[in-house]
């Protein structure tokens, strides 16, 4: 039988130079003693290099006759030594990969080499992306051993086991056999046998036919089974290995939306990352305990692990817990002419799906996300279909979904290749309004009343830091965030055909190139903080629309000095009425108000006001302190606000004359600015600095004044202001 030893301490660590072809790495004159997990640029994300690990294997770890080294995920390429022969190489940063290391044993010690490189290749995905590209060998390292015969450790990295069920009860099994041997598979209902079977290695794929399967039913009712494949040579257990289960049936219709087991289900979902402040890609399992806890009580019975393959824990958690996963590649650019690139979001898509298709909580394959950022193409259509049809032939089981970029046209064909889709929308943040969702959602369904649709990403950035009686658009206030989704959620909910929707984002997580709102290297449109120890409004928000544990909460505690003779307080509750008290004083009862519950016109005195929201057994309490004047550390000041054309409408300058349609204008998007030799003239003559980005601009979908704005410390307004003029002069083709 196998044995597993998890190699967590004994490592030496430093750096080194990516190596050449099969070439042992070079090793620094000092190494540190380091414990693996571990991720060697928390502190500096934005840092790309290679970094090279030893460690002796002891004799008393080797047990076996075959000797196999697993990782569950190496930051980008990994590379493997032993005892300075070469043993191999893996491309991708998030999946469970092995190497065999029998022919390289010997009997005495051995020395285990593995170089783990993050550099940014063309030929891995992903090419980029909002998030933090951290390094080292950041998930858990194991040695295995067998006997001669036994499951085939080297099948992509999986457990060597297939399972397919379906809500019949039927169970469709398959194993990859090293060797000989009768294999015997046991469906176990607990500890209970509930279907048997057996078969040879030629003949290993087997069905099982469970009557009156009890179902996994969402978080209602998560009920798992376990199937067990035993490799069985002359009545002897040589091998086994166990998957856990779920027998359920999955639906979405175009118009009525999601169904699980047939009975309908909205899709409320968050989205998440892995990483954690302090640990980046490397979170402990009772920090990922925690993440699932703090998912649970905002109430979401839906999760979308983005944008890559999470670790195989999570997805356990997921399974107990009852949420349905969009679990998903990391394809998030495809330029054309990169054909390795498809190769490689195959291979990645081939062990993400053969490593966790037993998982009932997923219930969709992600084949991209937001890939038309710098433009379409009939070849991006053509991979598109590849890698589409490679997911399905892989598990025709489950459906494809993508999640489109805002601006991807609804006549487009990355519409249509997947089984079901989303669109990424950030109406009321980075452009447009929130009230525009409704004209959005209705006009897509109008145009596609044949394409299941979602929102897979929708949010604003949050600080608990920032506050605003009156919140605004890009002020960071955890104030607008908490209005933003009080506002747009209810359009998204209020949609059947809407099948579901993921907050942008569960958690704040690291993205080392922003910096916004006051902080440096974050993304913070999460519900919660980076280091989980703050639920923001907005978490109790959806709180208050999702969950059934009752309670109220009062929102604005962090907005704690106020100045005026009176305030509004938020409370946010699932129960049906809410009493609120000040400094004892009864002022009122809201009734059928659920999930905000607001109390206008709040009395508020120097000093300390005690506030006491009441409902039934639920109560909550906050102290807001009376001052003269607004607390300036409350509000933020951009120092390089984005160029305001509304500010340039004057009198004498109508938009009409500043904006003429039939002219160009900083409003056109780049990829039509460009198109016209005269435009790209004027730019290239008045704005040499931007030559650099042409080749990129001309397909993307964003306009000129979004360019500047993004670079908007090298340029006046008066600039832009002129440069607007000069493209006015230039009427655009017919």
């Amino acid at each position: 039988m196998r044995t597993k030893v998890l190699l967590t301490d004994g490592w030496r660590y430093g750096v080194t130079e990516a190596p050449k072809g099969n070439e042992l790495p070079l090793l620094p004159e000092i190494m540190e003693s380091v414990c693996v997990p571990h991720v060697w640029n928390v502190e500096n994300p934005g840092q790309v290099g290679c970094r090279v690990y030893q460690r002796h294997l002891r004799a008393e770890e080797i047990a076996g006759e075959r000797v196999f080294l697993e990782f569950c995920a190496v930051a980008g390429v990994c590379r493997v030594w032993l005892n300075g022969q070469y043993i191999g190489e893996h491309r991708g940063g998030y999946s469970c990969f092995r190497f065999e290391l029998t022919e390289a044993l010997n009997g005495g010690d051995n020395l285990l080499t593995v170089t783990a490189d993050n550099y940014k290749y063309q030929d891995i995905c992903p090419l980029g992306g909002d998030f933090n590209n951290y390094g080292g060998i950041y998930r858990e390292v194991s040695l295995i051993s067998t006997g001669k015969n036994h499951f085939d450790l080297l099948y992509y990295g999986s457990s060597g086991l297939e399972i397919e069920t379906r809500a019949d009860g039927l169970v469709k099994a398959n194993v990859h056999v090293v060797g000989e041997g009768k294999i015997i598979y046991r469906l176990l209902d607990g500890e209970t046998t509930a279907a048997q079977a057996e078969a040879t290695p030629e003949e290993s794929a087997v069905q099982l036919q469970l009557d009156n399967p009890h179902l996994w039913n969402g978080k209602d009712d998560p009920y798992l089974y376990t199937l067990r494949a035993e490799l069985v040579v002359n009545g002897v257990s040589e091998d086994c290995v166990s998957l856990r289960c779920g027998f359920r049936d999955c639906r979405v219709d175009a118009d009525k939306g999601f169904f699980l087991n047939g009975e309908h289900l909205k899709l409320n979902g968050v989205a998440k990352h892995q990483d954690w402040d302090r640990m980046g890609s490397a979170p402990t399992r009772e920090q990922l305990d925690t993440d699932m806890e703090l998912i649970r009580e905002v109430g979401a019975n839906a999760l979308r692990l983005s944008h890559y393959q999470h670790p195989d824990y999570f997805y356990d958690l997921c399974d107990e817990n009852g949420l349905l996963v969009w679990a998903e590649i990391p394809m998030l650019g495809m330029p054309d002419g990169n054909e390795a690139i498809i190769e490689n979001a195959k291979q990645q898509m081939t062990e993400m799906i053969l490593q966790n298709k037993h998982h009932p909580s997923i219930f969709c394959w992600g084949i991209q996300n937001e890939i038309a950022m710098l433009g379409e193409s009939l070849e991006m259509y053509r991979k598109t279909e590849e890698i589409n049809a490679h997911t399905k032939a892989l598990d025709p089981s489950r459906p494809t979904t993508a999640a489109n970029l805002f601006s991807v046209p609804f006549n487009s064909e990355l519409c249509f290749i997947p089984d079901i889709l989303g669109y990424n929308v950030y109406f009321g943040w980075y452009h447009h309004e929130m009230e525009d969702y409704d004209s959005f959602l209705d006009s897509f369904h109008s145009q596609n009343p044949q394409v299941p649709l979602c929102v897979s990403e929708y949010g604003v950035d949050g600080s608990p830091d920032l506050h605003s009686a009156a919140p605004k658009r890009k002020d960071y206030s955890e104030e607008f965030q908490a209005l933003f989704h009080e506002t747009v959620y209810p359009k998204l909910r209020d949609r059947d055909f809407v099948w579901g929707s993921f907050v942008w984002n569960m958690f704040d997580f690291g993205s080392f190139a922003r910096n916004e709102g006051g902080c440096q290297g974050q993304n913070r449109k999460g519900l919660a903080t980076f280091d989980r120890k703050i639920k923001k409004d907005a978490f109790y928000y959806y709180k208050a629309n999702w969950s059934r544990d009752s309670f109220v909460h009062i929102g604005g505690r962090r907005f704690a000095r106020r100045c005026g003779e009176e305030t509004c307080v938020k409370v946010y509750s699932n129960q049906k009425s809410v009493q609120l008290f000040a400094d004892g004083a009864d002022l009122g009862t809201l009734s059928g108000c659920a999930p905000v519950f607001t109390f206008e016109h709040v009395p508020l005195h120097l000093g300390e006001n005690r506030l006491k929201a009441v409902s039934g057994s639920c109560i909550d309490e906050i102290t807001l302190i009376g001052v003269t004047e607004a607390e300036p550390s409350y509000i933020y000041v951009d120092p390089n606000p984005e160029y305001n054309v509304k500010n340039w409408f004057t009198q004498e300058e109508s938009s009409d004359k500043l904006f003429d349609p039939d002219c160009w204008s900083v409003l056109d998007p780049m990829r039509e600015l460009l198109a016209d030799p005269r435009v790209l003239a004027m730019l290239e003559k008045e704005v040499p600095v931007l030559a650099a980005d042409f080749e990129f601009a001309k397909s993307a979908p964003v306009s000129l004044l979004k360019i500047f704005n993004l670079r908007r410390k090298e340029f006046t307004e008066d600039f832009v202001k002129e440069i607007n003029r000069k493209l006015g002069t230039i009427k655009k083709p017919k």
